[in-house]
């Protein structure tokens, strides 16, 4: 099972030292170590902490740890990477590697036809959506319905429809499918459901109304503003997982189009690292399983235990208590006989009593026709 990290440890070390001391041990930078800590909602020293330290004026306390209410993974240390010697290869996931040798072959090169002569169904059906659509906070049109997730400018929409087009259609090809996902259409590959969008990037601005807008708000009018205005940049990018599990964009050297066989390759990535991590929560599932197994025998053969030393403890007193109880009929038959002798109503009595002392005595077996009874009483 993997690791996890101790967070009071961690919060202590931090406060303790500055975290260009810490991070070394964490085999991470300062920068990796302070966002480790906000993965793990631990608080680090403000700025400036450690100059007040040094001068001795108006150090902060340590703050109290609070309880973890993340994302569970987080707390679980990465595994450990062994990195091959020289001029031996690092072991990728056989799945992986299959998806890597298909989308490397030239002959797999996916294309993005200027003109589209046969749309998919799914991404014709999302290109009449935008007809029903919506805006999103930046002002950019989204469709309607759950189709596919294209947040884009009207001028590249009809881009990101073909490059849609041609990505849907390969992805097919290759034995993945579309399905029905919370908010749009997933990906599913290797039974994992993958996210995907076409975002297009875009500039934010104070947004400054304009001459008719401040002569509306000066006579009166109500008027809403804005805070930001957004412009499209024109630049696309297609995200797996809202930008979690990898992405492709536009770029110098290289546009989007040029890089759906790369963008396949993340996706199988991000599907065999969540699948990687399903395996191996099921294996520590089913360790947990064996070792609840195992426990639970154990139980079961230490409550027998228990209860076979509870009848002996019940046995051992009903003995003791049989031979109080002939000590004291001896006692009294003595003290009978010293004096005007036994009487029959006395004789009755200590027959009846030592017969109770043996019934009460589990080395003699002397059934009791009364006592022996399971009297029940109706309601």
């Amino acid at each position: 099972m993997r690791e996890e990290y101790d967070r009071a440890q961690l919060l202590d070390e931090v406060w303790a030292e500055p975290v260009t001391l810490v991070a070394p041990r964490y085999g991470l930078s300062d920068v990796g170590l302070k966002k480790l800590c906000r993965r793990l909602q631990v608080p680090t020293p403000a700025r400036g902490h450690w100059a007040k330290v040094k001068s001795g004026r108006g150090i902060p306390p340590k703050p109290r740890l609070k309880a973890y209410n993340g994302d569970p993974r987080h707390l679980l240390k990465p595994l450990k990477v062994h990195r091959p010697r020289s001029g031996a290869k690092e072991l990728v996931d056989e799945r992986l590697a299959a998806v890597i040798d298909y989308e490397h072959d030239p002959t797999h090169l996916i294309k993005v036809p200027i003109r589209v002569t046969r749309w998919h169904p799914l991404v014709a059906a999302t290109r009449d959506a935008f007809q029903a659509g919506y805006i999103d906070s930046r002002g950019l049109p989204l469709p309607g319905g759950k189709g596919l997730h294209i947040a884009v400018s009207s001028e590249q929409r009809p881009r990101a429809l073909r490059i849609a087009n041609a990505l849907v259609r390969a992805l097919e090809e290759r034995g993945y499918s579309l399905v029905p996902g919370e908010h749009h259409l997933d990906v599913q590959m290797f039974g994992v459901r993958l996210s995907l969008s076409v975002f297009e990037a875009t500039k934010r601005s104070d947004y400054v109304p304009s001459d008719a807008e401040r002569a509306a708000k000066a006579r009166g009018d109500w008027m809403y503003w804005p805070r930001y205005r957004y412009t499209p940049s024109g630049r696309l990018e297609i995200r797996i997982g809202g930008g979690y599990g990898g992405s492709v964009k536009d770029g110098a050297h290289q546009v989007v189009e040029e890089q759906l066989n790369k963008l396949i390759i993340w996706m199988a990535r991000r599907a065999v690292s969540i699948l990687q991590f399903r395996e191996e929560c099921a294996r520590a599932e089913e360790l947990r399983q064996a070792q609840r197994r195992e426990a639970l025998a154990q139980k079961a053969v230490q409550d027998a235990e228990k209860e076979k030393l509870e009848a002996l403890k019940v046995a051992a007193l009903r003995w003791q208590q049989a031979q109080v109880i002939r000590s004291y009929l001896l006692a009294m038959e003595n003290r009978a006989v010293g004096g005007f002798g036994v009487n029959e109503k006395q004789r009755a009595y200590l027959l009846w009593a030592r017969a109770k002392a043996d019934w009460l005595d589990p080395l003699v077996a002397a059934p009791d026709p009364l006592l022996d009874q399971e009297i029940r009483i109706p309601y």
